[in-house]
């Protein structure tokens, strides 16, 4: 019986030996000098043998990918050690993001913005509603298209009024159309159409005389 758990004792010790690669392999991983790592001499001083874990800080304007950095075969993982890192993302003209802004985004995270008030998102291919951090820099076009405005006074200048509408003053989003009509006792000069489109905050207003 002895024997037997002295057999028992050298066959788990044999596992436990082979277990343990650092013991068995001759790995060295080598110091992350262009990893962006702050300090890589003093963090990664020592052991760096397979198995071997450290603890690192990044860059200014870089991030840690994990709290710990370990010695693999591959070299230290994870990869990379230090990602860049984006600061809040920049004020767009009559746009807000849809969340608070944080202090830093890591690459790959996307913002996304609505236009405010009356304006419009431009939704051509070129555009889109959301910014992208990569590499440190936010990348991506927002734009918001521009409402018209027609006052009484623009209107009376041309000898029109609002035509289903008693309104003094009128907005119309972009691709929005307004039907205009001819004050009393005048009638449409020339090819003018009552009907009028805003295209990004510019409408053609009709004319009328008498």
């Amino acid at each position: 019986l002895l024997i037997f758990h002295l057999e028992l004792v050298l066959y788990l010790y044999f596992l436990l030996i082979n277990r343990r690669p650092h013991l068995s392999e001759n790995v060295t991983c080598e110091t992350p000098y262009d990893q962006h790592v702050d300090y890589p001499s003093y963090h990664f001083s020592g052991y760096k043998k397979l198995g071997a874990i450290k603890s690192y800080s990044c860059e200014s304007g870089y991030r840690q990918t994990a709290a710990e950095a370990t010695c693999t075969r591959d070299g230290w993982t994870p990869k990379p050690l230090c990602a860049e890192k984006c600061g809040p993302p920049p004020n767009i003209s009559n746009a807000s993001t849809k969340e608070k802004k944080k202090d830093e985004y890591k690459t790959e995270e996307r913002v996304e913005y609505s236009c405010i008030d009356e304006y419009k998102p431009d939704t051509s291919p070129s555009f889109s509603k959301y910014l992208t951090c990569v590499k440190g820099e936010w990348k991506g076009d927002i734009y918001c298209l521009k409402p018209c405005i027609v006052t009484e006074e623009e209107m009376d200048k041309r000898g029109i009024k609002l035509k289903w509408v008693s309104k003094k003053n009128i907005i119309s989003t972009h691709e929005g159309g307004i039907d205009f009509a001819c004050q009393d006792g005048k009638k449409f000069k020339g090819q003018n159409l009552p009907r009028q489109i805003c295209n990004d905050g510019v409408m053609h207003l009709p004319e009328c005389e008498e």
